[in-house]
This record gives structure tokens, sequence and C-alpha cells, in this order.
């Protein structure tokens, strides 16, 4: 019997990864050899079996943040339920909305204050993305990922991953909100250009680890393109 080639997705929280999980079933079914294993939100790289392949995704930093508060908002609702904390409590007690918090930050004031203590508390805001990678900051080179998934340009990336696994399966996204577990931002303000200012010196880290990432893909896709042109030169004329 065929040794089963196990992937770990690292569950980067609101970057997804719900309709990212959804297409595992639908791979792992398919007896294709290949087996994806969603891990929770505490697993980090440093967790992984060494030398194994994993998969992650990416998002940008404003609107990981947008959905981040929104979801804690709502308390995960309708698709789950978890309960504030006190400190989230506190923090959607001072600000009604995400865009307020955003403005308010480095503030010298009061309201400047608890827009930090907010930003600190609200589940998925207060993590970084980069946080994932902690202790393995130079793990483009030294482990780097199966494939980088970009919440932007979704179902291109992953029917990418299933193409480059070399797997024949026909896979289907959620389109409906619930099961995305996706936010609905009809009746909330924008992000100002003050708040998209304060954000970018916030997660500035987030931003350069986006940049350095979304680099890793273009670099490779460009390794992809010359290969794939040089196997066509190598390839005989029939004329």
């Amino acid at each position: 019997m065929a040794t089963e080639r196990r992937i770990h997705f690292l569950h980067i929280g609101k970057n997804a990864g719900t309709a990212i999980g959804s297409l595992f079933p639908q791979i792992n079914a398919a007896n294709t050899g290949v087996r994806i294993h969603k891990h929770p939100h505490k697993v980090k790289l440093r967790d992984l079996p060494s030398g194994e392949d994993y998969i992650f995704a990416i998002r940008a930093p404003e609107t990981r943040f947008k959905s981040g508060f929104y979801s804690r908002k709502r308390k995960g609702q309708p698709r789950i339920h978890v309960e504030w904390s006190a400190h989230e409590a506190a923090a959607f007690a001072a600000f009604e909305d995400a865009n307020d918090l955003a403005e308010a930050l480095f503030r010298e004031d009061e309201r400047g204050h608890q827009a930090i203590m907010a930003i600190a508390s609200i589940g998925h805001c207060a993590v970084p993305q980069i946080t994932w990678f902690e202790h393995c900051a130079f793990f483009l080179q030294s482990h780097p990922p199966l494939a980088i998934l970009r919440q932007s340009r979704l179902e291109e990336d992953c029917r990418a991953l299933v193409a480059a696994l070399g797997i024949d399966v026909d896979i289907t996204l959620p389109d409906n909100p619930v099961q995305k577990h996706a936010n609905n931002y009809r009746d909330v303000p924008e992000l100002s250009p003050r708040a998209l200012a304060n954000l970018r010196s916030w997660y500035s880290q987030d931003y350069a680890f986006v940049r350095m990432c979304e680099d890793f893909i273009g670099a490779r896709l460009q390794q992809e393109q010359d290969r794939y042109a040089l196997k066509r030169s190598d390839t005989p004329s029939s004329f």
C-alpha cells in the first residue's frame, strides 16, 4: 500500500480558514493518497513535525482587523458562539465599530489609551499573522510551505493547490456566509483614511510579513513559468 501524503494546514485566525477547511474533507474522501489536516488556531509552525508539508493563508491586515472585530462583536455567531472575555466586553463597550477603534489609535489622550487596550484585547485583532511563525523567522528558506493561499484570490489559489498536488478533485468552496464564517458589512462604516493609516502603523510587521509571502508566491510562480518555458524549448519541433 502506498504511503499516505500528510499535509498540515496552519489555521491563522480570520484568514478564510473555515472556507479553506471545507475543501479538506472533499480531498480526503477522494482516496487520492493525500490527507490534509486542519489544526486549531493555537498550533504554530514550530509545533509541526519537522520537514512535513504544510500550507497556510494570508490576508491584508486591514481587512483581517475588520473581520476579527465584527466576528468577535457578534461572539462568532451564527456559526459558533464564544462568549466575550471581560476584556473584550470592555472593548466593545468603548467602541461601537471598527472604524472608531482604528481612528482612535495613537491619540495621546484617554480615548487613545482605550483604543490600545481594546485592540490588544479582542481575539484575532490582538494576534498578528506573523505570530504563527514565532522562532521560525527563516521558514521560507529552511522549511518552505507547500503553498500560501491568498484570501483575496482564494478560489484561484485553492484550485492551483489541487493542481500542484496532482489530484483529480472538483473542489467546491462554500458560498453561504454562515458556512464561510464571513461577516456582513452592509450596515457598518468603512475604514477611513485615518483609520487605515493607523492600522498600517499598528500592524506594520504584518504588512511586511504579507509582502514577504507575496514575494515568495511571485518567485515560485516565476520559477514554474521558467521551467515550463525551458521544457517547451527542449521539445523537438515536428517541422
